[in-house]
């Protein structure tokens, strides 16, 4: 949950993400003062370490079953990246 630290003030904007990959944008918001409310990410092994990084953000799997988020100021999404790396 964002907390104000690292010198941002928390904000009353609020952000989703999606293809979260390891919470990137989850990050930069968080250093913004942005709350992140969801995510979601179909690796098991991104979900656990982002349930680890942000707690108290809802996590989907699906985005395939993510059908009535919560709403939220920011939609993100992460970009493949393999092919262009």
């Amino acid at each position: 949950m964002c907390d104000g630290k690292n010198g941002f003030e928390k904000t009353n904007i609020t952000h989703g993400s999606l293809f979260s990959g390891i919470g990137g944008f989850e990050l930069g918001a968080h250093w913004a003062g942005i709350e992140t409310l969801w995510n979601c990410e179909i690796k098991e092994w991104n979900r656990n370490l982002l349930a680890k990084r942000f707690p108290n953000t809802k996590q989907y799997a699906d985005i395939r079953e993510l059908k009535t988020p919560e709403p939220t100021t920011i939609i993100s999404g992460g970009f493949p990246c393999q092919d262009i790396s």
